[in-house]
């Protein structure tokens, strides 16, 4: 049971990982799309922003309740399992930054 929770979570991290490495690499062809679809839709580019900081606010607060269960749970992890997790983390915190800075 322990293993197919790790497993779990360790795909899930994978996915996420990828997921968010394909958004880094493809962000001005899909910010290219965005534009076109503002103009198509004249949609107002400030709510358009909101709306997408409140996305990313909820997806971070989900993520770090999921990381805090995990580390905090009860269950037996492998000092690797955790470094691992949190190297993870700290690329996906960098790539944020990257982003938001841009």
């Amino acid at each position: 049971m322990n293993q197919n929770n790790t497993l779990s979570f360790i795909l899930g991290t994978a996915i996420g990982a990828v997921a968010g490495y394909y958004l880094f690499k493809h962000q001005d062809e899909i910010v290219d799309k965005i534009h076109e679809l503002e103009g198509n839709l004249n949609i107002d580019h400030n709510a358009l922003i909101d709306k997408a900081k409140g996305k990313l606010d909820a997806l971070t607060q989900s993520v770090q309740s999921t990381i805090e269960r995990y580390t905090h749970g009860s269950e037996d992890k492998s000092p690797d399992e955790i470094a691992a997790i949190m190297t993870e983390l700290s690329k996906l915190r960098e790539e944020v930054k990257a982003l938001q800075a841009s």
